[in-house]
């Protein structure tokens, strides 16, 4: 009876460390989305796998990544989501290889060779139109027509400094354009030092036309602002996609890669879509059946060389900034 007591005692020790390691299951998560982004997919995350607890360090890229190349050493984080392609090949030497079974999803394009990272949705650059502030006007249709003085001062853009996704709209028009016509658009614009500063002004009437993300437009168009539209330049548009990666030496690898893969399935990225109208880069989903916005294959597209335009990104700043010191 003794050794039987013992062997029960020795099960029930057994089991109850088993579950302790699982209710211990953890994962850190770095993210540069936007708070209710990340907290919907935690919350989703959290009910599929509710034995995984996910901590959340919320920040822009550009100090993530800082934060992750100083904790090369001892890596506190597990996984980044989500950062641009151009920027997640900057610190390439930061993260650790996984090929997710979600990946085959995903255009090569926007997949690392060796599984550094996974391309996740992508910004698609649009002109917001508020149709009020136009005055008689026509809505703009191009790049080309921004350059005209009738849009002095009823232009706004943020600052390509501080978002990545200005830096590679005006990035775009240079290499379409040229010099002469970025000069006239720096000429035009009012430049603001967030992204949200330029489609909330346009949005509330302060400016007729943003250089901005689709996303961020069409969020006023689904929430029934009947005054925005959103135009798809006749020359063509630029995309800025996004990607994850697992920190290399976290320590939590098991989590991560579930956390990786939840937030490359298919429906996580529908959720994300319908939720935040952040354009999946996954070929099954349509985003036409789901919203008014048109697939991304018929949307006329200029693409820019990501390496190039990252190794010139301080001149063009250096350049932007004597464009619009000098109007």
């Amino acid at each position: 009876m003794t050794v039987l007591l013992r062997q029960l005692c020795l099960l029930l020790i057994l089991a109850l460390s088993a579950g302790s390691s699982v209710q211990a299951a953890s994962v850190v998560l770095y993210s540069s989305n936007n708070v209710e982004t990340v907290n919907r997919v935690i919350d989703l995350f959290n009910k599929a796998h509710p034995d995984i607890r996910v901590s959340v360090v919320r920040a822009g890229t550009g100090a993530l990544m800082q934060r992750i190349r100083a904790e090369a050493g001892n890596p506190l984080g597990d996984i980044f989501w989500s950062g641009g392609l151009s920027t997640l090949g900057e610190f390439r030497d930061l993260f650790a290889p996984y090929t997710s079974p979600q990946s085959e999803a995903v255009p090569a394009t926007y997949r690392e060779p060796g599984g550094l990272w996974l391309g996740t949705n992508t910004h698609v650059t649009v002109l917001m139109v508020n149709q009020r502030q136009l005055a008689g006007r026509a809505a703009p249709t191009s790049w080309q027509a921004l350059t005209d003085p009738q849009w002095k001062g009823q232009l706004v853009i943020p600052d390509p400094e501080r978002s990545s996704a200005s830096f590679v709209a005006l990035y775009g028009v240079k290499t379409l354009l040229g010099d002469e016509a970025l000069a006239r658009l720096a000429r035009n614009a009012v430049i603001v030092g967030t992204t949200s500063a330029a489609y909330e002004g346009v949005a509330k009437g302060e400016f007729a036309v943003a250089v901005t993300m689709e996303y961020a437009a069409y969020e006023y168009v689904a929430g029934g602002l009947k005054d925005i539209e959103l135009v798809y330049p006749a020359e063509g548009t630029f995309l800025s996609p996004e990607g994850m990666a697992l920190i290399k030496g976290g320590k939590n690898p098991d989590a991560a890669r579930t956390l990786y893969d939840f937030l490359a399935s298919r429906a996580t990225q529908t959720d994300v879509f319908r939720s935040a109208y952040r354009r999946p880069l996954r070929q099954d989903i349509d985003v036409s059946r789901l919203s008014g916005l048109p697939t991304l294959s018929d949307i006329k597209l200029v693409a820019l060389d990501d390496a190039r335009m990252s190794q010139a990104r301080a001149d063009f700043l250096l350049q932007w900034r004597a464009l619009v010191n000098a109007r």
